[in-house]
Formats: structure tokens, sequence, C-alpha cells
């Protein structure tokens, strides 16, 4: 993958201000659900914050297969993009990984951030994304398949 095209994926989840996290329940049904605490590390890894009574939870703990789909409003279709980060999730425990998706978490998210001052993130699950696949699709490249980057791991 070019330094270009990695940067230009990273920026556009980067600048998604709410995000579609798709998991599987009971290994087979979809479940799709909005989210707004993410962040791309350096890489394209991203982590994720949710409570950790929550259901997703549990879906990741039994499969961690996962679909964090970015999309930003208001698109015009000739310029029209999106990202779809296909990998594998997992909880990071404490630990100097735990301790930089907090700063990198708190530092996108005034709510996140909020949330951890007040010493609530005893209840709060941190989970990071390792891509297996990316779709890029970029449609000033081109319509339907000649919009779409595909990378694997």
């Amino acid at each position: 993958m070019s330094k270009e095209l990695h940067q230009k994926i990273h920026d556009y989840i980067a600048a998604t201000r709410w995000a579609t996290l798709a998991t599987v329940r009971d290994g087979t049904k979809p479940v799709l659900r909005a989210m707004g605490s993410f962040v791309p590390d350096d890489g394209l890894n991203v982590y994720y914050s949710t409570a950790k009574t929550a259901d997703k939870v549990k879906d990741v703990e039994k499969n961690g297969w996962v679909n964090f789909f970015f999309q930003h409003e208001g698109q015009e279709l000739q310029t029209f993009k999106n990202v779809a980060l296909i990998g594998i999730a997992h909880e990071v425990k404490e630990g100097e990984e735990h301790k930089k998706a907090v700063d990198l978490l708190s530092a996108r998210n005034p709510r996140f951030k909020a949330r951890v001052e007040k010493g609530e993130l005893k209840d709060i699950g941190i989970f990071k994304i390792e891509p297996k696949e990316i779709k890029y699709l970029d449609y000033t490249k081109g319509f339907g398949k000649a919009g779409i980057e595909v990378l694997t791991f």
C-alpha cells in the first residue's frame, strides 16, 4: 500500500464524526451500532470505547470479527468516499497500549475525556480493531469497482 493511500484512509477515519460498527451475534446475526468514540492509531488500527456491559462486548468476546464503516454526511455523488475496515476486535487491557488508546480517545472525544476525568474508566472497555481488509471507495476515481481499492493484511 502506498503511503499516500494509507494517509488518505487514516485521515478519512479521523475526520468521521459517526461510524457504524457491525458485530455478529449468536454466530449468525449481524448487528449494527452507531459509534462516536473511536480513533485510528498511527497506523490503520482503530480503537473504540464502549460500556463494559454493552451487548457488543459479548458479541466481540464470542466472535471478534467486525466491520467498522466510516462515511461522511452530505457528500455529493461525484466526490463520494467511504471506508470499510474489516478485522478482528479485542479488548485492550491495562498497560502501555491501554494508556495510549485512552490518550488518543481523550484527545478526539471530549465526552470520553470527561468520563476519564470523573473516574469512570473502570466501567469502559477499550477495544482495538486490527484490520484484515480495508475497502476504500472514492468516486473521484470512477464509479463502481473503478472507485474501490481493497487492501488485505
